[in-house]
Parts: C-alpha cells; structure tokens; sequence
C-alpha cells in the first residue's frame, strides 16, 4: 500500500484457481451444502481474487468461508457461528450448514489469540460485516493488534471497503464512490503513519490485511462480472 495507491486496478488471479475450485466443490459436496446455484457462482475465483499470492491452503480457506456464508441468509448464519464458537452446538441436532461450520472454524480459529476469538464472537453477535475481515486475519495467519483493530483510522478503512463492494451491485451515485474512495485513501494514509511509529514485526502484517481489504472491491467487482447476470442477482 503506497501512500498515493487506492488498489482499484484489474486483480490478479491465483495460478492455483482452477484446483481451488476442485478442492471448494469437494468440500460443499462433503457436508451437503453445496446446490447448482453455489457451485456456479464459482466464490473460488473470488478468493482467488482475493488472495493471488498467498498459500493455496489460503484460498481454499478463504473459498470455502465464502461459499459457507452465501449457503444461507446471513442472520442463520451468524446464529450457528455464535453457537459454534461458544461451543453450545449439539451434534446430533446440528444442520449440514453447522456441521460443516464445525470442520471450518477451528481450521480458521486454530493459531489466533483469545482476543482476536472475542473479537470474532462481538462481531457475529453485533451482526457486523467486520466479521469478513476478522477471517481475512486467519486465513493469512496474521493478526491485527487491538489498538489498531478498534482505531478509527481501521474501522474507516473497513467501513469504506464494505461499502464500495457493496455498491460493486448498484449504480451508486458517483460521487458517493469518489468520497468513499477519497476515504479509504485517507483512512490508509492514517494508518501508514500510525505504523510508522510501531516496531516492524507489527508494520508488515497489518499491511499486509491492510492491503488485502483494500483491494476486495476490485475483485468483488471483477468477479461479479464473470458470473451470470441472473445468478449474481440471487446471490446473498
């Protein structure tokens, strides 16, 4: 992330996308969750979009979070990920939805700090989109630090992401995206300088899910384009 650079450009793609989609069918089709409708909609290359350079495991992670979360309205969702975190599922009663939750959540969780898990749970319980980014964090096996995670320079650049990938569907008034653009510029440059001041093993993973958040619109964006116009409307 350059101090002039709001990463809007054509994103790469993962060289392992094709195998990604293999691994992600293999996946929904293990717990029962995967239908036509899922498998069109091909979240692979989303993550693929995502993620180009990370490990393969990484985008299959993130894939598979993906398509979890668009198998069900995000409220249904959002209940069985409170209950699967705290514990609280039984497993004789527990849907295919939450019996695969079971398999991704300690995959995602496994490695990350107590604080980042409570984090995760206020923001599920908050029914917070935030929640994306706090995945984002595992799958790249980093962690954003709590004074930055609750910094307004970090909630103005998720704010401003969540709402330019939102607007990736509607025709949003162009000036509307141009402020939002201008914010998340802002809200980046914010952060630069708050990292300059922090030891370097802190400066380069928050860049690294700084710049990873930063550049999700353009691959919602580039991947929407790819789908069916009739599937994207169905999407969650």
């Amino acid at each position: 992330m350059s101090d002039h650079n709001v990463p809007f450009g054509p994103p790469r793609v993962h060289p392992a996308v094709d195998a990604v989609g293999d691994a992600l069918d293999a996946w929904t089709d293990k717990f029962a969750i995967g239908d036509e409708r899922l498998r069109a909609a091909r979240f692979h290359r989303l993550a693929a979009r995502v993620l180009p350079d990370s490990p393969r495991t990484a985008v299959e992670l993130l894939a598979q979070w993906t398509a979890w979360l668009a198998s069900q309205p995000i409220p249904t969702a959002y209940a069985d990920l409170a209950a699967v975190i705290e514990g609280s599922v039984p497993a004789d009663e527990a849907a295919p939805t939450v019996i695969a939750l079971v398999d991704l959540w300690p995959r995602t969780a496994v490695g990350m700090s107590l604080a980042w898990r409570r984090r995760c749970l206020q923001h599920v319980r908050d029914g917070s989109g935030l929640f994306a980014y706090d995945v984002v964090e595992a799958v790249c096996r980093t962690e954003i630090p709590v004074g930055i995670a609750h910094s307004t320079s970090w909630k103005a650049i998720c704010a401003a992401v969540g709402e330019l990938t939102e607007w990736c569907e509607v025709a949003a008034p162009t000036g509307q995206v141009q402020d939002r653009v201008q914010r998340l510029a802002s809200a980046q440059l914010d952060l630069l300088r708050h990292l300059h001041a922090c030891h370097p093993a802190i400066y380069a993973p928050v860049l690294e899910i700084a710049e990873t958040i930063g550049a999700m619109p353009g691959a919602y964006l580039a991947w929407l384009q790819e789908l069916d116009p009739g599937l994207a409307g169905s999407l969650p």
